[in-house]
């Protein structure tokens, strides 16, 4: 066998085609150090989409909001679930638009006997904000027979997601526990991300009826402020302006925990920031860590005798405020007890 071996030598370039091993690990280093570089990039551009789309939800939804109160006799802009009259406080602020819920069974790990669910007659026929947005597409199966009826499992999984905020991942502090204990994202557990500025004032007592201290039942064009009046916003910053409570004695208002100092987690990066629809149908996160204090001149405000700490529920920013003063409190038929589950407390 005959071998033969090149003696021409290597040109400059040949050798320069090849990587040497220093090369080959500068290079890695230097790949690394853009990753980690991108990479927070990366997931801010995440949470900026997740953020414009929850911005887009609550337009969408305002606009809804603002074609009820146009064709509504009584104004409202949101509309009046029908239990509204005969149930607790606590269950108005997720049923005005939405799919069935899963939080908190009533029976064991029964998801479909939650409270905020089609069992209960708070399914998404139910919800009557869904009727504007979506048309008459949702038949009622609350008497549906059986245990495990289907349609009440398929109506817990809608992807109605308009009424889903894509940052919504769940409890962020100062919440009723059951929701914080579900593990779920709001939307799952009472079947919307967002609430209404549904607030009540009332002397608890024999034959006592709330009045709504803010645009909930109140007709649009009662509403002082419209462009400052929140109407919605993200569930999870609904208690942020109790963080103040406990100052001047309104430590009653706070649902037992008094003056909260632990921060709440908005959904998109920051603390004590929230995506927020306006009365007057415009959208923008808001900065809500408290009530406004000191509080406003409480001369200005109407006081009927019954309740002599009007300040405690004077509850603004600088470019917020969620009360309705002084406009006078709106009677309802809602009772201070209600007739729903026992109070949930707030964590």
């Amino acid at each position: 066998m005959k071998i033969v071996i090149s003696t021409k030598p290597v040109t400059r370039g040949q050798r320069r085609r090849a990587f040497t091993v220093v090369e080959l690990g500068a290079s890695f280093v230097a790949v690394a150090m853009l990753f980690a570089t991108l990479v927070p990039v990366l997931g801010g551009v995440r949470r900026e989409g997740k953020d414009i789309v929850c911005l887009q939800n609550l337009h969408r939804i305002g606009q809804a909001s603002a074609a009820n109160a146009a064709a509504d006799p009584n104004e409202f802009l949101t509309p009046k679930h029908a239990l509204t009259d005969t149930t607790s406080t606590r269950f108005v602020n997720a049923s005005w638009g939405g799919k069935s819920g899963v939080g908190q069974p009533v029976v064991g790990n029964d998801a479909t006997s939650s409270p905020w669910g089609t069992l209960a007659g708070r399914g998404p026929a139910t919800r009557p904000l869904n009727r504007i947005l979506y048309g008459d597409v949702f038949p009622d199966h609350q008497s549906d027979p059986g245990t495990f009826a289907a349609n009440w499992l398929d109506d817990t999984q809608l992807d109605l997601d308009v009424y889903r905020c894509p940052g919504d991942f769940g409890y962020t502090g100062n919440h009723y526990l059951s929701w914080r204990n579900s593990g779920l994202s709001s939307f799952d557990h009472y079947g919307n991300s967002y609430a209404v500025n549904a607030r009540f004032i009332g002397v608890p007592g024999g034959g006592c009826f709330l009045s709504s201290n803010s645009p909930f039942l109140r007709p649009a064009s009662r509403i002082p402020s419209p462009s400052q009046t929140i109407l919605y916003m993200e569930n999870s910053g609904r208690f942020a302006n109790q963080r103040n409570y406990g100052i001047d004695g309104c430590v009653f208002l706070g649902g037992g925990t008094g003056e909260n100092s632990a921060p709440i987690h908005g959904w998109h990066g920051a603390d004590f920031e929230f995506n927020t629809a306006f009365c007057d149908g415009s959208v923008r996160r808001v900065f809500i860590d408290g009530h406004l204090h000191p509080q406003p001149d409480m001369g200005r405000y109407p006081n009927d005798g019954s309740y002599d700490l009007f300040r405690c529920v004077i509850n603004r920013g600088p470019d917020w405020r969620m009360d309705t003063l002084p406009s006078p409190p709106v009677q309802t038929t809602i009772n201070c007890y209600g007739s729903g589950a026992a109070p949930d407390p707030i964590g």
